[in-house]
């Protein structure tokens, strides 16, 4: 039985830093795109698919966007049931989502 070579795939640090990487340009491009939008970005068709442990229900709707003078948490997402949401606390995959929803609404005929 043959031996598979692992060797072309990353360090688990290497990954970390890429994943890292990939976050950070997320969450930036997420606040251009809000920031560009100002008070037209509305993100209320974005529904989170791993919601954060601090929210349990699972009918939450997004009822603002907010900027923050914090470069840590340079937004916050509010929701529904008065909980609010930094950016760096949401899943990768809720992140891209979120900027594919942000982005569709800055687009022409959206």
């Amino acid at each position: 039985m043959a031996t598979p070579d692992f060797s072309a795939l990353p360090s688990v640090d290497e990954f970390v830093d890429r994943l890292e990487t990939l976050r950070t340009a997320l969450k930036n491009a997420i606040v251009a795109v809000v920031t560009a939008q100002g008070e037209e970005a509305d993100a209320a068709e974005f529904d989170l698919r791993f919601l954060p442990l601090t929210l349990s229900d699972s009918d939450l709707e997004i009822t603002a966007l907010t900027l923050n003078n914090d470069e840590t948490d340079p937004l916050t997402l509010h929701f529904s049931d008065h909980n609010d949401v930094e950016l760096d606390g949401l899943s990768t995959d809720d992140l891209v989502n979120l900027y594919q929803v942000v982005r569709h609404a800055t687009e022409p005929d959206a």
